[in-house]
């Protein structure tokens, strides 16, 4: 059976990931794996550190060096494990006894693709340690992430709050209906109101929208429809904001110039403006 992957790391976005998974978990009726990577590449190497000693330099100060790299990586396996006990008991006391717990060492995206086939659902941060108190920033590695792996993905925003409705971003084209659908088979959004919303262009698409609703409706689906102006990204935030929608949904990145919304730098614009969780489809 497949699994939600909850990435959890030492900064306070953690237990907003682990929330979010919590709730995944449940709506899915699929087993909690929470995962912490010791990323390399977030610590000094010795071998690298002593080409700037000096050729001067004594031995003693490599020495030195190599205990400190030695003790830094232990209390950095000793907090991933403490934390792991956290987000677990945090887990067990919100209603989900057999949660996985998960430790590895290497490159963070390459251990995500490692366990890509038990993937269900990704659950990471909007930001890590490193950003953690930047509400507009995102993750030095997420766009990677989301890019790599092929499992849908939730990006969660502290504090996470269970959604009530969710907000799908239409813009008329065939991936945006084939969004529909994947959206319509997806059990995590089984309940919620459906806000299907449209940003006017040039292109007259309402002819799509409708069909877009149809296909919803037909799958008993609540839906509210909104066909909206102005600035692409800013006009979806507004109405969100204003709507008080708690998800939102749309594409991961595309291949393809030439598609436009949910996909490149779209993506990348939502997230960073959105202050809700996002949904992103495959």
């Amino acid at each position: 059976m497949k699994n939600i992957i909850a990435c959890i790391d030492g900064s306070s976005m953690s237990t907003t990931v682990c929330d979010a998974s919590i709730w995944a978990a449940k709506h899915l009726d699929v087993p909690l794996k929470i995962l912490h990577v010791l990323d390399k590449s977030e610590y000094p190497v010795t071998s690298e550190l002593s080409g700037s000693i000096g050729l001067g330099s004594r031995e003693q100060l490599l020495e030195d060096l190599t205990a400190l790299d030695e003790q830094r990586s232990k209390l950095a396996l000793k907090h991933g494990k403490y934390l792991l006990a956290d987000m677990m008991e945090r887990a067990n006391l919100q209603g989900l006894p057999n949660v996985i717990k998960q430790q590895r060492h290497g490159d963070f995206v390459e251990s995500l693709l490692d366990i890509e086939t038990e993937t269900r659902l990704l659950v990471i941060g909007k930001s890590g340690e490193a950003h953690q108190n930047q509400t507009t920033a995102i993750g030095s590695q997420l766009e990677s992430v989301i890019r790599s792996i092929k499992a849908h993905t939730l990006v969660a925003i502290k504090p996470f709050n269970e959604p009530q409705s969710f907000m799908i971003a239409f813009d008329g084209s065939d991936i945006s209906l084939k969004l529909i659908d994947k959206a319509i088979k997806t059990p995590l959004l089984n309940g919620l109101t459906c806000h299907l919303v449209m940003v006017k262009d040039e292109n007259n698409r309402t002819e799509s929208f409708h069909v877009a609703s149809k296909k919803l409706r037909a799958a008993n689906i609540d839906v509210l429809e909104k066909i909206i102006e102005g600035d692409i990204h800013s006009a979806l935030v507004h109405y969100q904001t204003h709507n008080d929608i708690g998800l939102i949904v749309m594409g991961a990145y595309g291949h393809s110039r030439v598609r436009q919304f949910f996909l490149g730098s779209n993506t990348t614009e939502m997230l960073t403006k959105s202050q809700v969780p996002l949904l992103l489809i495959r």
